[in-house]
C-alpha cells in the first residue's frame, strides 16, 4: 500500500512538472509568434539608375506628354520627395493587402542610385529645374517614412547592382522577411541573381518584380510576378540627348556598293568603304533599320596603318579592355586588360570594328546603348560560312539606318 501510494505521489509531481513545461512552452510559442508578427516586415529594393534615370516619373512633366500622371515631383524638391514616398507605399500596400497578415507588417523601401549620374544625365538632357531640386527630393523620400531610404550607391554601373543582389541573398532566407519586391527588371544582369530561386515555390511566391518600363527580355522565362505601379512610374524614356533644331534632323551615312572586281577581295568588317572614320561613341544612338532591327552605325575604314599599330599593341601581349577604351567606365580595380595608354582616332576605330566581331547575344532585338558588340555580319547575305556563322540569323537583315529607337535599355 505504501509503494503503491508513491507510486502515486511520483505520478502526480511528474504530472505537475510536465503541465508547467507545457505552459511555459506555450507561453513562450505565444511570445515568439507576437514576436514575429510584430517583427515580420516585406522589403523593397529598386534600382533607381535604372527606374529614376529611365523610368521612375515622379514627375517630369516636360517629357510626359503622353503620360497620364504628369506631377512634377522631382521639381517639388522635398515636397515631391514625400509624395513620391507615398505614391509608393499605397502601391505596395495595395499589391500585399491579399496576403494574410500583411497589413500588420513594417514596409522597408531602399532605393539605391549614382546620384552624381543622375545629376549630370539631367544636366545634359537639359532637365534644369529637376537637376536643382534632385537631392531635396532624395530627402524629401528618405524623411517621410522611417523605414524608407533613398542611398547614394557612389559612381560605376555595377555599385547599385552589387548592392541589390547583396539584400536579396541575405534577406530571402529570414524569417521574418515575409515578401520582397524588386524593382531590377529593367535589366538582364539581374536576372543569375534570381535564377537559383525559380524552382524554389516558396521563395517564387515570396518575390514580386516591379514592372519598369521596358521589361528585360530574359525575364519572360522566369516564373516571378510581376506588379504595375500605378501613377509612380514613366510611359516614356528619358530623352537620350537633347533635341536637335527641326531645321537640322541628324542623318545617317548609308554606303556606297563597292564596285565590283575580278579576283579575291579582302573583307574588312565593315560595309561602309567610302566613309570618313568616325570615333565611336558609348553610350549612343540605338539604330534601327525600317524593320526595327538594329543595325550598327558606320564607323568606315580605318587606314592600313592604324590597323597595323592596333595589332601590333596586342601581339605584344597587351589584351585590351573593351569596357575601358570603348565605354571609358571600367570599374573593376583588378581588371586583367590594357587601359593605357588610351585609343584614339583610327585605333580606335579599328578596335570598336574588331569588338563587333563578336555576335550580341541579343542580335536585332538589342536596345542597349551601352553595347559594344556587332549587330551584323561583317560580309552580309554573300557570308560563306552560312550557318555555320554566329551572325547566320540577321544574314539577311537590312543594314540602311531608317531611325533611331525612342525605347531602349
Amino acid at each position: 500500500l505504501r509503494t503503491a501510494r508513491s507510486d502515486h505521489l511520483d505520478q502526480l509531481e511528474s504530472r505537475r512538472m510536465w503541465q508547467e513545461r507545457a505552459q511555459v512552452s506555450e507561453a513562450r510559442l505565444k511570445e515568439s509568434q507576437g514576436s514575429a508578427a510584430s517583427n515580420s516586415f516585406m522589403l523593397c529594393l529598386i534600382d533607381g539608375d535604372g527606374y529614376l534615370a529611365s523610368h521612375l516619373s515622379l514627375g517630369m512633366d516636360s517629357m510626359l506628354t503622353s503620360s497620364k500622371f504628369n506631377d512634377n515631383l522631382i521639381s517639388q524638391g522635398v515636397i515631391g520627395g514625400g509624395e513620391a514616398a507615398t505614391r509608393l507605399l499605397d502601391n505596395i500596400r495595395r499589391h500585399i493587402r491579399h496576403i494574410d497578415g500583411a497589413m500588420q507588417w513594417k514596409i522597408i523601401v531602399r532605393i539605391y542610385a549614382n546620384l552624381d549620374g543622375l545629376l549630370k544625365k539631367y544636366t545634359y538632357i537639359d532637365f534644369v529645374e529637376e537637376k536643382k531640386a534632385l537631392r531635396q527630393f532624395v530627402t524629401g523620400f528618405t524623411q517621410s517614412q522611417p523605414l524608407f531610404d533613398f542611398i547614394d550607391a557612389g559612381q560605376g554601373k555595377e555599385r547599385a547592382d552589387h548592392k541589390i543582389k547583396e539584400q536579396l541573398n541575405l534577406f530571402i532566407n529570414n524569417s521574418y522577411c515575409k515578401h520582397m519586391m524588386l524593382g531590377i527588371a529593367h535589366d538582364n544582369g539581374y536576372v543569375p541573381a534570381l535564377d537559383p530561386y525559380k524552382n524554389d515555390s516558396a521563395a517564387v511566391s515570396r518575390i514580386t518584380l516591379i514592372e519598369p518600363l521596358n521589361l528585360g527580355w530574359e525575364y519572360s522565362r522566369l516564373p516571378f510576378e510581376v506588379n504595375h505601379f500605378e501613377s509612380l512610374f514613366r510611359s516614356q524614356d528619358l530623352p537620350n540627348d537633347r533635341a536637335p533644331p527641326k531645321s537640322q534632323p541628324r542623318q545617317y551615312p548609308t554606303p556606297k556598293q563597292p564596285a565590283q572586281t575580278q579576283g579575291p577581295q579582302k573583307h574588312r568588317p565593315v560595309l561602309a568603304h567610302d566613309l570618313v572614320t568616325r570615333e565611336p561613341m558609348y553610350p549612343g544612338p540605338v539604330l534601327l533599320n525600317k524593320d526595327d532591327e538594329r543595325v550598327d552605325e558606320y564607323l568606315g575604314t580605318p587606314s592600313d596603318k592604324g590597323e597595323a599599330n592596333l595589332e601590333s599593341r596586342i601581339r605584344g601581349g597587351s589584351k585590351l579592355c573593351n569596357m575601358f577604351h570603348l565605354r571609358g567606365d571600367c570599374n573593376d580595380a583588378k581588371c586583367p586588360y590594357s587601359h593605357e595608354p588610351s585609343l584614339e582616332g583610327e585605333e580606335l576605330v579599328a578596335f570598336a570594328l574588331k569588338a563587333r566581331l563578336t555576335a550580341c547575344h541579343a542580335g536585332s532585338r538589342c536596345r542597349s546603348r551601352l553595347c559594344v558588340l556587332g549587330h551584323l555580319c561583317p560580309h552580309g547575305s554573300s557570308c560563306s560560312r552560312k550557318k555555320t556563322c554566329y551572325f547566320n540569323k540577321v544574314h539577311y537583315v537590312d543594314a540602311k539606318v531608317d531611325h533611331e529607337a525612342t525605347v531602349m535599355e
